[in-house]
């Protein structure tokens, strides 16, 4: 395993082509350090474009020694970028987003992060702004898909023009490491559980969870939505331990159950604390609405969710949740 990934890397310095990086490593030249010990031009370098070469270098070295994070996010390819995580996997912190639901206009409501070994989370309406001040603190953002969906609903909702931080995006990543599909599909191919009480739940009833909660302050509703995004946090952090070790990156992880043992600890099953604290948690029966006028037959209750959509694929799900919307909007 690679100790050094990053240092290897010489497709960001001027000139360097694959052949030439080729060629370089053929003359001995397989890091920065290597060109800057060598006493003369090498892989057919002639002596400006040597310099160049040795300029970029010793740039790259100072930026690494000065823990320049920002540097080699910004410079580095995206096939690449798992040098980048690799590097600074152990102070990385991966991050996910619920909305309230599928359409362009709906909100954020929930943003879990993993950060320092912790999970934590932010609720619209109670703390999700001061998730603006965590991203200051942040060496390195991970995310599955947020180039795409979290962290342009993230600039939306804080109304910044850019992250504050570097930000990798995992899906890509495993892409080209041949992890094909979304994240649950990764995490099965790859042998990887979540808590029992959490298999099985995708994007349509985290909708609905939250619906539970903000409109019903369901708190079972609201703990399950807690706990089903940080799940998605955790499975980051152990997803990008597995690209980093395909691409050849010695990293360190904790033991799946030690990163459980956290989630279970800051966010307690209440369907069952007890077992959530033993980790080992049953799925609870179906989340019973509070006394309150009858649903209408053109809504789906969180419990019908929960108990009825197991079976469906994500596409099915959603042509579901839209048709409840229209229904209970009246579009139809």
């Amino acid at each position: 395993m690679e100790k050094n990934a990053l240092c290897h890397y010489l497709g960001h310095l001027p000139h360097i082509a694959a052949a030439r990086a080729a060629a370089l490593r053929e003359d001995g030249c397989a890091s920065w350090a290597d060109i800057l010990k060598a006493p003369h031009p090498c892989g057919g370098l002639d002596f400006f474009a040597w310099d160049d070469v040795r300029a970029a270098a010793a740039e790259s070295q100072r930026a690494l020694e000065t823990d320049d994070v920002v540097f080699f996010a910004a410079r580095l390819p995206a096939a690449e970028q798992w040098r980048v995580l690799a590097q600074w996997f152990d102070r990385a912190s991966y991050f996910d987003i619920e909305t309230s639901g599928l359409e362009i206009d709906s909100i954020v409501t929930l943003v879990c992060c993993f950060h320092e070994n912790r999970p934590l989370h932010f609720l619209a309406g109670e703390n999700l702004d001061d998730f603006l001040e965590l991203l200051d603190g942040i060496k390195l953002l991970v995310s599955f898909n947020g180039d795409t969906f979290d962290v342009p609903r993230v600039l939306d909702r804080f109304h910044i023009p850019q992250l504050p931080c570097p930000h990798v995006d995992l899906r890509w990543l495993c892409h080209r490491a041949g992890l094909r599909g979304g994240l649950k599909k990764i995490e099965r191919d790859l042998g990887l559980r979540r808590p029992p009480d959490l298999e099985g739940l995708g994007g349509a009833e985290a909708v609905e969870l939250w619906r539970a909660w903000s409109e019903q302050r369901d708190e079972k509703a609201r703990r399950r939505l807690e706990r089903y995004c940080s799940a998605d946090t955790v499975m980051l952090k152990m997803l990008a331990a597995k690209v980093c070790e395909r691409a050849g990156a010695d990293v360190a992880l904790p033991a799946e159950s030690d990163l459980w043992k956290l989630v279970h600890e800051a966010l307690p099953d209440l369907g069952c604390p007890a077992c959530a604290a033993a980790r080992s948690v049953p799925i609870p029966a179906p989340i019973k609405p509070p006394p309150g006028p009858v649903a209408s037959a053109d809504q789906f209750s969180i419990a019908e969710m929960m108990r009825d959509t197991g079976g469906l694929t994500r596409a099915e799900k959603q042509a579901r949740l839209r048709e409840r919307w229209r229904r209970h909007t009246g579009q139809m």
